[in-house]
């Protein structure tokens, strides 16, 4: 008898249809990790190639904005431990860690570690991104380097390492690519990444191995369902077609999900990138700000340090001319004194110039309205224009009120007037125009020094032949000129910055060769009521001299004799002192028979501010005069003076020391008040 045994030409739908899945799934896990391991790369070669053309710091905190930009393409993707600056003798500089990470994950000289050592020489070689084999950190995990070399002028100044976890790095990768599936990877015979699975052996007629190539490396990916993975049966011969189609589908459908994926994320590689040249340029505009406000801080504490030692300088030499002037009745030697004075008017002129740019000239504030002060100046500013430049004037109705020094900032003007009548040579356009602005955060990061909010801005342009940026980058520094020198000093623009600055402005300038240039000051909008000058005479005193003490304290001898000799001369008795404590023993003897201290604000080992306390002590009715080289303003500023305390400034002569003097002693103010 013969049995008949049917043999299915079918194959079992079910296990065909999760062969099918597992393969689709390999493949995907495969795409998935070679496309993520390249990106992660990305954004290291970019700051790579960005630092090749700025340059690179030895210490990271040297320059805060290359900490944003590690920081920027630390949190682009996670996975990587810490990015390292390697000098070229294979030594680590500086680290930066995610937040919350502390330490190296490098040893200090990679040039001990052959692996290391290897991938960054390969780097240097290839002048390209190299990947390392696996290392051991210090911490104890274990992954992979990628070096990049950074180059400048052909030769390499360094490598910027990204030290990467396996653990962190792979499960990144593949956390959304493999869901329900076990995935080991491997490293030649290192196993790299184990989601905890163990492959059994009723597991290894799913298992499945691909090849994962990343730059020179090859790694081996097994892939095997979980358990309750595998899906239910399907009815054989009905659903045949049916499964056939859906599989079919899928297959199609992955193949789209594949390309549709892979354009999704080269879109937003795009705009990581994108995102971080917009990071890296907005911080290399506020760091040039910075800079740029530094240099003339810097400038302008010089032009200070040298204003007020020239300063006590100038006061004695116009003292002596002064005082031989008044002796003497030869017609000729008169004259030639005259000269000396008039020389020393001029420098005392260009020391407050050079006070001006350092912030420390007095100004009188009040509120005024820029539109009244601009249509004041507009014949005059057309009899300095001449009449082959034409002269527009733009005054917006509505401008709010500042609040600065009316005397400086007609200054002001007048200076970027006779500047752009000179770029014009003679013929061209003026516009002098005025309007209200709102400062914002992003305006006032590039422009260090400046707060956001209302403003009031007045722009002064020409049509003249511009500047080029070398010219641009010095503008604003003292004797910097493009004139004849017989022509300028090189201080007007130096002194526009400084008066602008004191004021609690901002001045910019943008200018192109052969396209004009354009000023514009920004000072800020107040709601104060506008402060009228009150021109009402002043009572004089009756007379400048006096039969008064005075206790003169000033340390430098010829500036202290100068000073004797103008109070004696107007009729004052004068006890000098060199110092603070000699002043202290000279009041402690005889403290009833002074009328005045006299003294100079910065002296060695006590300041005159320190002086008055202790003399207080002893007596408190004294009358005190401060003196100083320095301005009144700047000694404020420098907190040895307090404000409302009587005060001169060097150099004087014997006439203005003695009004100065009758005015504190008498209790009768000499100078205009504002009401």
């Amino acid at each position: 008898m013969v049995r008949l045994v049917a043999v299915p030409l079918i194959p079992d739908i079910p296990s065909a249809r999760r062969v099918l899945i597992l393969f689709s799934t390999v493949a995907f896990v495969k795409s998935k990790m070679e496309s993520e391991l390249g990106a992660r790369i990305l954004p290291l070669e970019r700051l790579a190639e960005h630092w090749s053309v700025h340059g690179q710091p030895d210490r990271l905190e040297d320059t805060p904005g290359m900490v944003s930009e590690a920081e920027l393409v630390m949190s682009a993707y996670p996975g990587r431990l810490a990015i390292e600056w390697v000098d070229p003798t294979f030594h680590v500089r500086w680290v930066q860690t995610p937040s919350g990470a502390d330490g190296a994950y490098l040893e200090k000289d990679l040039s001990a570690n052959a692996d290391q050592l290897a991938a960054l020489r390969d780097a240097e070689t290839a002048r390209n991104a190299i990947v390392s084999r696996p290392v051991a950190f210090r911490k104890g995990d274990r992954g992979l380097l990628v070096c990049v070399p950074v180059y400048s002028n052909k030769k390499v100044r360094g490598f910027l390492v990204g030290a990467f976890s396996y653990r962190e790095l792979i499960s990144s990768v593949i956390q959304d690519a493999a869901q329900g599936y076990w995935v080991v990877v491997y490293d030649g015979d290192e196993e790299i990444y184990n989601q905890g699975a163990e492959l059994k052996p009723q597991d290894m007629e799913w298992a499945q191995t691909t090849s994962v190539h990343f730059q020179k490396l090859t790694w081996l990916a097994q892939v095997w369902p979980k358990p309750g993975t595998v899906s239910f049966a399907l009815p054989i011969l009905p659903q045949a077609a049916f499964i056939g189609g859906i599989l079919m589908a899928g297959l199609l459908g992955f193949t789209v999900y594949l390309a549709e994926t892979a354009r999704l994320h080269a879109k937003g590689v795009v705009a990581t990138n994108r995102e971080l040249q917009k990071e890296i340029a907005g911080r290399e505009q506020a760091e040039q700000a910075m800079r740029e406000a530094q240099k003339m801080e810097a400038v302008g504490q010089l032009a200070g340090g040298v204003a007020h030692d020239f300063n006590n300088l100038l006061m004695v030499i116009r003292g002596h001319a002064e005082l031989s002037l008044n002796r003497t009745s030869d017609g000729v030697l008169g004259r030639e004194l005259q000269e000396i004075l008039s020389a020393t008017e001029r420098a005392s002129l260009l020391t407050r110039r050079l006070l001006a740019f350092s912030r420390k000239q007095v100004l009188q504030l009040r509120v005024f309205d820029i539109n009244a002060l601009v249509s004041q100046m507009k014949d005059l500013l057309a009899t300095v224009l001449g009449k082959d430049i034409r002269l527009f004037i733009e005054l917006d109705p509505d401008l709010g009120r500042v609040k600065a020094d009316p005397a400086q900032m007609e200054q002001v003007i007048m200076n970027l007037v006779f500047n752009a009548r000179d770029a014009m040579r003679g013929s061209g356009d003026l516009t002098i125009r005025t309007g209200n602005i709102d400062l914002d955060g992003e305006w006032v990061r590039a422009h260090a020094g400046t707060q956001a909010g209302p403003y009031v801005v007045l722009t002064v342009r020409d049509t003249g032949h511009g500047m080029g940026p070398e010219t641009l980058s010095h503008i604003f520094e003292p004797f910097f000129t493009t004139k004849d020198r017989t022509k300028g000093t090189g201080l007007g623009l130096a002194t526009v910055y400084g008066t602008v600055r004191q004021s609690g402005g901002c001045i910019t300038v943008s200018s192109k060769v052969g396209d004009g240039t354009t000023f514009q000051i920004y000072l800020a909008r107040v709601e104060e009521a506008i402060v009228e000058i009150d021109d009402a005479p002043v009572a004089a005193s009756p007379s400048l001299e006096g039969a008064e003490t005075i206790l003169v304290v000033e340390d430098d001898n010829a500036v202290r004799r100068m000073t004797r000799e103008f109070l004696k001369i107007k009729g004052y008795t004068v006890i000098e002192a060199r110092s603070a404590a000699e002043a202290i023993q000279h009041v402690e003897r005889g403290a009833n028979l002074i009328d005045l201290v006299l003294t100079d604000v910065l002296m060695p080992g006590m300041k005159g501010r320190e002086l008055v306390q202790r003399l207080a002590q002893i007596r408190t009715d004294m009358k005190i005069l401060y003196m100083s080289a320095y301005t009144e303003d700047a000694a404020i500023t420098i907190g040895v003076l307090n404000p409302g305390t009587e005060f001169i400034e060097k150099p004087f002569g014997p006439d203005e020391l003695a009004g100065k003097v009758r005015e504190v002693l008498s209790g009768i103010p000499m100078t205009r008040r504002y009401r």
